[in-house]
């Protein structure tokens, strides 16, 4: 009694594909790098030179 269907797996992908979703994510990493290295030097021109005026 075995009436419940067989999972069907996807294909593989092709090394097009690979190749395409291996750039994607490249782009996507340096994307989101530069938004980390704009969001760190807007805060420090935000702060400017009092950041080094701080108790330690």
């Amino acid at each position: 009694m075995s009436g419940a269907p067989k999972p069907k797996t996807p294909p593989a992908f092709s090394p097009e594909d690979m190749a395409r979703r291996r750039r994607r994510s490249v782009a996507l990493a340096l994307v989101l790098a530069g938004l980390v290295i704009f969001f760190f030097v807007v805060t420090l021109v935000k702060t400017g030179p009092a950041i080094m005026n701080r108790p330690l």
